[in-house]
């Protein structure tokens, strides 16, 4: 407050400090409505910063909370991670011995039933323990899809052949109809496209107890079908002719193969038609939502309610959505449609074999079995060795490395969560041994995360084999990595 009125005495109250600016002879109204002014001014102020005071302590509880929620996830993770081991691990010993039994000549019908029965319960078992799993990885964002090339055809054939024996068990029909358009190269996850589709088409027979289920495979352009000409139909075995024991089927697999797109990219539609209960309408909103299950209670008690919960956030990854129609009483349509990249022809001669491989060609293969539970190790002996192979075996890392020195196999079949010197201590052992490094080794894991997959490629794996075993897998990748020629029985 003072008698200086010019513009530099203005400033300089300014300057030292002042927040206003009253000259003399004051007016008293002016002064009183300035103070009243500074006075809300200060009192927002100091709410301003009580404002800030609590944004910083919501900012520092929202961090806890979410150092908290990452902890909680991290141990679910390893929960599941460690509760998959111990499940996978004794299901390993189950599954395996039951696969060896299947193929025992000796056994009676009535063996042979019940050695079924036991392996489709264990396969139920380990499916729903995946599909848990799955759930999880999806839910921490730890999926990823690896897209790999295709042979098309020969994919569809062996989704279909999988589902037409479930349809065949149920007493329905089964029609597969391929478009003639189809490419015979694509580039997709393998593995997660076979799990979408082997879901949709398990979940359509599964509701579907009169009629049959349809699977239907077009080339569309701009959301409409093309018309090409009448595709061939692959019916179920009841209503074609038999397959003859011991030989290659391909032959009549591949004229389904229809024409080579040229384009880069193509749109797929995969449409799964039944005549199954249907949906009400009220419940097709949650049927995609995990653990929701619709329908008879006898027939939901069949699973987890997880399989279109995972297929569709998958198909989600995958950049498009599942859509369903359904009529109560009349049955559904799912249908998916894909923009996949096409590739080049690839060799289409894959065979499937219906006779029982009995040993294999040339010198005698050396394989050393690491791994601590001997149940484990006993079951990939057991199976092995009829066939020719000279097995070896280890409980740990460090008598793997010596058998290894010792008999310098043909290759390691190593577990990787093993006491006194794990897997992978062993294997960077072997790859910095000159005298070793040559040695192929496969991984086996009860553990289903891509993590500990990808660690293990980094490592120099040349394969890694899911626990439980499946004695198909094992053959395929002895066949490939060893070179082998299968001998088969007459």
């Amino acid at each position: 407050m003072t008698a200086l009125s010019s513009t530099e005495d203005q400033v300089k109250g300014f300057e030292v400090g002042g927040v206003d600016y009253v000259t003399k002879p004051l007016q008293h109204e002016q002064l009183l409505t300035r103070i009243i002014n500074h006075l809300r001014i200060q009192e927002l102020s100091e709410k301003l910063q009580l404002q800030n005071q609590e944004l910083k302590q919501q900012a520092i509880e929202l961090a806890k909370a979410k150092e908290a929620a990452e902890l909680a996830s991290q141990a679910k993770s390893e929960f599941l991670s460690n509760m998959t081991h111990e499940l996978r691990t004794p299901l390993n010993g189950i599954l395996g011995y039951a696969q060896i039994l299947q193929r025992d000549k000796t056994a009676s019908p009535k063996q042979k039933h019940s050695i079924d029965l036991v392996y489709q319960c264990g396969t139920h078992l380990l499916n729903l323990i995946n599909d848990i799993l799955e759930l999880s990885k999806i839910e921490a964002r730890k999926m990823e899809l690896l897209p790999k090339e295709i042979h098309f055809p020969t994919f569809l054939i062996s989704v279909v052949e999988i589902c037409r024996i479930k349809a065949q068990q149920k007493g329905i029909s089964f029609i597969y109809q391929p478009s003639s358009y189809l490419p015979a190269g694509i580039v997709a996850d393998e593995k997660r496209l076979r799990q979408v589709l082997i879901n949709l088409l398990s979940n359509a027979i599964k509701f579907t107890d009169h009629g049959g289920v349809t699977f239907k495979v077009e080339v569309i352009s701009n959301d409409k079908a093309l018309q090409p000409p009448l595709p061939r139909i692959y019916r179920d075995q009841q209503e074609g002719e038999e397959g003859e024991e011991g030989k290659v089927i391909t032959d009549k697999i591949m004229p389904l193969m229809g024409k080579v797109s040229q384009s880069p990219m193509v749109k797929i539609r995969f449409k799964i038609e039944d005549t199954g209960i249907g949906i009400k309408a009220e419940e097709l909103e949650k049927i995609f939502l995990p653990f929701e299950q619709c329908g008879d209670s006898a027939i939901r008690d069949q699973g987890t309610g997880l399989g279109l919960a995972i297929s569709q956030k998958i198909v989600n990854l995958m950049g498009s959505h599942i859509k369903v129609e359904s009529t109560s009483g009349k049955g559904s349509v799912f249908s998916v449609d894909l923009d996949l990249p096409t590739t080049t022809v690839m060799d289409h001669k894959t065979k499937i074999y219906t006779n029982t491989i009995v040993g294999f060609q040339g010198k005698v293969r050396k394989i050393v079995v690491v791994d601590d539970k001997p149940k484990n190790r006993s079951f990939i002996v057991n199976f092995l060795q009829p066939l020719g192979f000279k097995l070896l075996e280890a409980s740990n890392g460090v008598e793997g490395l010596e058998k290894a020195i010792e008999f310098h196999p043909d290759l390691i079949i190593t577990d990787l969560v093993m006491p006194v010197m794990d897997g992978f201590e062993m294997m960077r052992r072997i790859r910095s041994s000159e005298q070793l490094k040559q040695i192929m080794v496969i991984a086996t894991s009860a553990s289903v995360y891509e993590l500990e997959h990808q660690q293990s490629q980094d490592i120099g794996w040349i394969d890694i084999l899911s626990k439980p075993v499946n004695v198909e897998e094992l053959l395929d990748k002895l066949k490939r990595h060893l070179q082998l020629e299968w001998v088969y029985e007459q």
